[in-house]
């Protein structure tokens, strides 16, 4: 993910999570990373955890190795979803 998309992407945020906290927690997908110790970015998933019985509102940061990114019909991985 190239810089311009990620700020698309937190612009967009402010209209999605409008009534959402600003100390919203925000996660990195665990990944195995086959070559280096950095990775790309490739998706924003706004979703949330489990704690003690809450459902909590976060952001996790994906990348391609720490899961199975989802696509739209042309197979490009779609920045931003909310699995909400």
């Amino acid at each position: 993910m190239n810089a311009k998309s990620l700020k698309e992407i937190l612009a967009n945020l402010d209209k999605k999570l409008a009534d959402v906290d600003d100390d919203m927690d925000v996660f990195i997908r665990n990944s195995v990373n086959p070559c280096g110790n950095i990775q790309e970015l490739e998706q924003v998933e706004f979703s949330t955890y489990g704690f003690f019985g809450k459902s909590i509102p976060c952001l996790i940061l994906n990348t391609d190795s720490s899961k199975t990114l989802e696509r739209n019909k042309d197979d490009e991985v779609i920045d931003y979803i909310s699995s909400k």
